[in-house]
């Protein structure tokens, strides 16, 4: 009997020894479990931490990328087959973020879109540059033509200036102009007269003055004779007997050509009245024209 209750009171014994053991690893297993359960979470904290990180570093570098290029803009083809695979690694990064991780190829990933976009930075840098220096010298290549433009517009405003100096020096200029009525006495000898009655022509007297600037020649002169009604006197209507002055067509009284040679040259003509008409009583107005039209001479006599 003591036997048997000895061998029952041993069982309990290994019983609590087993029971505890298992408790003891239970306990074990839990703590290790709620371990592993905070490393996990602690684990995935930091993921999240690194993903948002890289996120962060993607994002400011498209945004200082777009930013740069937007401020430069597009310069060249090259950078703008940089800009698009910047672009295309960019999307690829955020898709690796949002569907998978693989830290080591998102790192390498990014460190290569880094690299890139240094790379196009010191290109956009260095085509800004000659871009600049072209816009300086294309500048200053255009103020050199603007400069030269003035400077050949100034010569032709001189050049013109001397041109017309000189061509208003080049014209035949007269001085002791004169006009009378004369009528003639025994045949060849004239004497100058104030009667209608009595004229039998009118006399031109002028002198040409010097000039070295004139191309030497015969010259021609028209004189134009207005009677008192100032009806010009001419010996016909037909374009034999006109010339053009400032564009008009006027009839002339006399034509008078005179070899001309640089040197002061004294000129006489006659205007003739027809045998069957009278000189009328009044004023008759006289003005001289040069070859070229221009009016060189003015003078008047008086009739009673």
């Amino acid at each position: 009997m003591d036997s048997e209750n000895r061998k029952k009171a041993k069982q309990p014994i290994w019983l609590y020894a087993i029971l505890g053991a298992l408790a003891i690893a239970l306990v074990v297993l839990l703590v290790r479990n709620s371990s592993m359960k905070t490393d996990l979470q602690e684990l995935e904290a930091e993921k999240e931490m690194q993903r948002a990180d890289f996120q962060a570093e993607v994002d400011s570098l498209m945004r200082v990328h777009n930013e740069l290029k937007e401020s430069y803009g597009e310069l060249s083809q090259e950078l703008a087959e940089k800009d698009s695979i910047i672009q295309a690694d960019a999307v690829e990064i955020k898709k690796l973020l949002d569907s998978q991780w693989d830290y080591y190829r998102i790192k390498k990933k990014l460190a290569s879109l880094q690299e890139i976009s240094q790379k196009y930075v010191r290109q956009m840098d260095s085509l800004y540059t000659v871009n600049q220096e072209l816009v300086a010298e294309n500048e200053r290549i255009r103020e050199e033509f603007q400069a030269e433009r003035r400077e050949n517009s100034n010569l032709n405003r001189q050049k013109e200036e001397l041109t017309n100096m000189v061509n208003q020096a080049a014209v035949l200029k007269l001085y002791n102009y004169s006009a009378q009525a004369v009528r003639f006495k025994g045949g060849s000898k004239e004497s100058s007269t104030d009667r209608a009655d009595r004229a039998e022509r009118i006399r031109i007297d002028f002198t040409v003055a010097a000039n070295d600037l004139i191309q030497p020649g015969s010259k021609t002169f028209y004189v134009r004779i207005a009677d008192p009604t100032r009806a010009i006197i001419s010996k016909g209507t037909g374009d034999e007997y006109a010339f053009e002055s400032n564009g008009e067509t006027l009839q002339f009284t006399e034509k008078i050509r005179v070899n001309y040679e640089g040197k002061e040259t004294p000129v006489r003509a006659y205007y003739t009245k027809p045998a069957d008409r009278e000189f009328r009583p009044g004023t008759y107005f006289i003005d001289v024209y040069e070859q070229g039209g221009k009016l060189i001479g003015q003078t008047s006599v008086d009739l009673r």
